[in-house]
């Protein structure tokens, strides 16, 4: 069964909103990149405080759950395409 698509801009709204629920709200300074890899996607975080780390770590666990549930949609404005 294939999976339902998701541009990285949707799946960065699942990421925020997931997370606000999980791990609190979403830290200053903090950047998530969603980009395509090979036949599936990953993310980069990029943070400034490594108090940061946990919330950062929680992003990772939660993008191998939402890789089980969607593809990543080609986006003409994304940079990563």
């Amino acid at each position: 069964m294939a999976k339902p698509k998701k541009t990285a801009a949707e799946l960065e709204k699942i990421f925020r909103e997931t997370a606000l629920k999980s791990a609190g709200p979403w830290p200053a300074n903090m950047q998530l990149i969603i980009y395509p890899l090979d036949d599936s996607w990953r993310i980069t975080v990029g943070y400034s405080d490594a108090s940061q780390t946990p919330f950062r770590d929680r992003l990772m666990e939660l993008s191998v759950h939402l890789r089980e549930l969607y593809d990543l949609d080609v986006d003409p404005k994304s940079p990563w395409q």
